[in-house]
C-alpha cells in the first residue's frame, strides 16, 4: 500500500466520523448526550438497568429473606426492623438514597418507610427498588388537623406514620415467629453501623445517646455497667425518660406481649411535643434501672443531622427547555 492510498483511506475515516458526530450534535447537544430526555434515540440502557429488571421487588425480597427473620434460625442475628417516616420535600429523595447506601451494609434488617400521602410515590418505590434490602413501603396521610401550617408550629407529626409501621410489625411477626427488635429511623439522620449490631441484642427496652439534639452536642443517658446511670439533657427535663425519638431499641416481644400500647396523641397534638417518645417507653418500664444501654458511656453511634433546606430559588429564572 502506497503513501497517497494510506492517506486517502485516513482522510475517508476522519469525514466519517464527523459526519457521525454532526449528526449526533444536531439532535444531542455535546453536554446533554446522556441525557435520555433531550437525546431518546440514544441507548441509556446501562448493566445496572438491565440487572435491575431481574431484580425481586423489595415485598418479594421480604418473603424471599423471611427465613433470617423468624426465632427458628437461632444461629442467625436478631433482626431490626427500621421503621422510617418520610415526606415530600426538595432533599427527600437525596435522604433516602443516601440511607440507603448505608443500610445496605446493615445485614438482617428489615426497612419500613412510611410515607406521609394517600398513595405510594413513584420516586419512594424506585429508591427502594434499587436499594436491594428486604423492605417495605407503607403510606398513611397526615390528619388535616395536624398538619404544620406554619414554621415553629408545637404540633407533632408522625404519630400515625410510626403506630403504622408499629402495626405491620405487630401483624407480620404475629403470623411468624419474629426474633429481633424495632428502631425508629429518619431519612436525613445519620448512623454508624455499629449501632445495628449493639441494639440488636436488646432484650427489652434499650436506650443509648443521640448526636446533635435537644439543644446539645448530645442527649441521652450515662450508662455504667449496662445501666442507666443518669441522663444528659436540657429540653424538657421533667420527661420520665428524657430519650430523643433515635434514641431507644425495643424487642419485638415485647411489642407482641403489649400489643395495645401505641404512640399517643390526641386532639391537636401539641400536649405530646417532644415526648412521645418518652412516654411510649414508659407504657413498657416504669423504672428506669431496668432499660439496657447497648452503647458505652457517651459514645455516639447517631446523629440527627436534619438536612438542610437547598437554596435553589435562581429555579424561577431558569430558561432551560427541560
Amino acid at each position: 500500500m502506497n503513501r497517497l492510498t494510506r492517506y486517502f483511506i485516513v482522510l475517508v475515516t476522519n469525514l466519517t466520523v464527523l459526519f457521525v458526530f454532526r449528526q449526533t450534535s444536531v439532535d444531542c447537544p455535546r453536554d446533554k448526550w446522556k441525557d435520555p430526555v433531550v437525546c431518546p434515540s440514544i441507548n441509556h440502557q446501562s448493566e445496572e438497568s438491565t440487572r435491575s429488571t431481574n431484580t425481586p421487588s423489595p415485598e418479594a425480597r421480604l418473603t424471599q429473606d423471611h427465613t433470617l427473620i423468624t426465632a427458628a434460625a437461632g444461629q442467625q442475628d436478631p433482626v431490626v426492623f427500621l421503621i422510617t417516616t418520610t415526606y415530600q420535600r426538595q432533599t427527600q429523595k437525596a435522604d433516602l438514597v443516601s440511607l440507603c447506601h448505608t443500610l445496605k451494609h446493615v445485614p438482617s434488617l428489615v426497612w419500613i418507610v412510611v410515607e406521609n400521602s394517600a398513595s405510594q410515590s413513584p420516586v419512594i418505590q424506585a429508591v427502594l427498588g434499587r436499594c436491594n434490602i428486604s423492605a417495605i413501603h407503607l403510606t398513611v396521610q397526615t390528619p388535616e388537623h395536624v398538619r404544620i401550617t406554619r414554621k415553629n408550629s408545637p404540633k407533632v407529626t408522625g404519630v400515625a406514620h410510626r403506630n403504622a409501621g408499629l402495626k405491620w410489625v405487630r401483624e407480620y411477626c404475629s403470623r411468624q415467629d419474629c426474633w429481633g427488635v424495632v428502631f425508629f429511623g429518619d431519612d436525613d439522620d445519620r448512623y454508624d453501623l455499629k449501632l445495628f449490631d449493639e441494639i440488636r441484642r436488646t432484650e427489652r427496652v434499650s436506650v443509648f445517646m443521640v448526636g446533635l439534639t435537644g439543644g446539645l452536642l448530645m442527649e441521652g443517658p450515662y450508662c455504667k455497667d449496662g445501666k442507666v446511670a443518669g441522663w444528659h439533657r436540657v429540653w424538657t427535663p421533667e420527661r420520665p425518660i428524657p430519650v430523643d425519638m433515635q434514641g431507644f431499641a425495643i424487642n419485638v416481644r415485647l411489642l407482641l406481649e403489649r400489643d395495645g400500647v401505641w404512640f399517643e396523641g390526641g386532639g391537636d397534638y401539641t400536649d405530646m411535643v417532644y415526648i412521645e417518645a418518652s412516654r411510649f417507653i414508659y407504657q413498657f418500664v416504669t423504672n428506669t434501672s431496668l432499660l439496657e444501654c447497648r452503647t458505652q458511656m457517651n459514645e455516639v453511634l447517631v446523629w440527627r443531622t436534619m438536612t438542610a433546606l437547598p437554596l435553589v430559588w435562581n429555579e424561577r429564572y431558569n430558561k432551560s427547555d427541560i
